[in-house]
């Protein structure tokens, strides 16, 4: 009987083992739109509009801003976004990257659109009212 518990008592110190190997923290895929009076802000051939997510944390903690491009009707698709509460910054590159045609008003750090973000539902922006 020691003989089969030790084996049951093995099999489940493995099982525990390889459990604890795929620890990596769960992330979700952010979709969503920018538009500015429910149209997609126009972009030459070279533009482009920017989103990044900043996580709304404290000064003191560290974090990592996604990022990603709008398509040429508004929508966007940013994987592997822990879930969470995100700053959203949105910027219009056009015609070159130097040149930001919002002029700053919805930088990542400066921007008050604020989403909480879980994959389930599309995060839909309009730049004409923005909160």
């Amino acid at each position: 009987m020691s003989r089969r518990f030790a084996q049951w008592a093995l099999l489940l110190a493995i099982l525990a083992i390889l459990h604890g190997c795929d620890n990596k923290p769960r992330t979700v895929t952010v979709t969503g739109s920018i538009t500015r009076g429910g149209q997609p802000l126009p972009v030459s051939k070279t533009g482009y509009v920017q989103i990044m997510l900043l996580p709304d944390v404290g000064a003191d903690e560290q974090y990592t801003t996604r990022v990603g491009r709008c398509e040429p009707d508004g929508t966007f698709q940013i994987p592997e976004v822990p879930p969470g509460k995100y700053r959203i910054g949105v910027e219009q590159f056009d015609p070159n990257p130097q040149t930001d045609k919002l002029n700053g008003a919805f930088r990542a750090g400066d921007s008050k659109i604020k989403r909480d973000l879980d994959g389930k539902a599309p995060v839909t922006i309009d730049l004409a009212k923005p909160e």
